[in-house]
């Protein structure tokens, strides 16, 4: 049988009308169905990701209460002067050498030098540090370590380091003895970015 007898039978106008129905169903599907399909796949994707970033604010929406009095807290330490202040960490760190080279004057020790530490980070306070080398009698020194850890802002040793001096003229006597300190303090100041 060829294809012309085929297409003139009953059975041949029916696959042949099947065929040309399922050809356009499949054209119409993919013209018309896909594309909406997709759009609405995108769009609920795009839903849950706004809903996930919603998520992520009403998170932080929830901490509102807590970031309100950490904030207050901060703002309670600088009001009572517990943080050395400054615009820039230059400033920072010079107040903060202001004040050892004031403390070691009120001792009477003499100053050999000042020497600035890599900052370190403390519970949401950055520290800044110093180096301070001293010579002084031993009152004076001691003076000197209690004075670093007592009145706002507040300062905390981290290492120090007693030497006495030998003269080279023989043993002085006790009460004219000094002695070398060096004292490792640090300081806090408000962290980068909240000012």
């Amino acid at each position: 049988m060829n294809v012309d007898a085929f297409r003139r039978t009953t059975a041949g106008r029916r696959v042949i009308f099947a065929g040309v129905n399922l050809a356009i169903f499949a054209l119409a599907y993919l013209v018309v169905v896909e594309p909406l399909r997709a759009l609405i796949a995108d769009g609920a994707g795009l839903i849950a990701d706004r809903r996930q970033t919603l998520a992520r604010y009403e998170a932080v929406a929830s901490h509102e209460q807590q970031i309100a009095d950490y904030a207050r807290q901060i703002a309670d330490i600088n009001a009572r002067g517990e943080l050395f202040e400054g615009d820039s960490d230059g400033i920072v760190n010079a107040n903060l050498q202001a004040r050892l080279k004031t403390l070691a004057e009120q001792a009477k020790v003499t100053v050999r030098s000042i020497q600035v530490l890599p900052e370190r980070a403390f519970q949401g306070v950055t520290l800044v540090g110093a180096r301070l080398d001293v010579a002084g009698r031993y009152e004076d020194v001691h003076e000197l370590a209690r004075a670093l850890e007592g009145d706002p802002p507040l300062l905390i040793v981290t290492a120090a380091t007693l030497r006495s001096q030998v003269t080279m003229w023989g043993a002085q006597a006790e009460a004219e003895a000094e002695i070398e300190a060096q004292f490792d303090v640090f300081g806090g100041a408000p962290q980068k970015g909240r000012r």
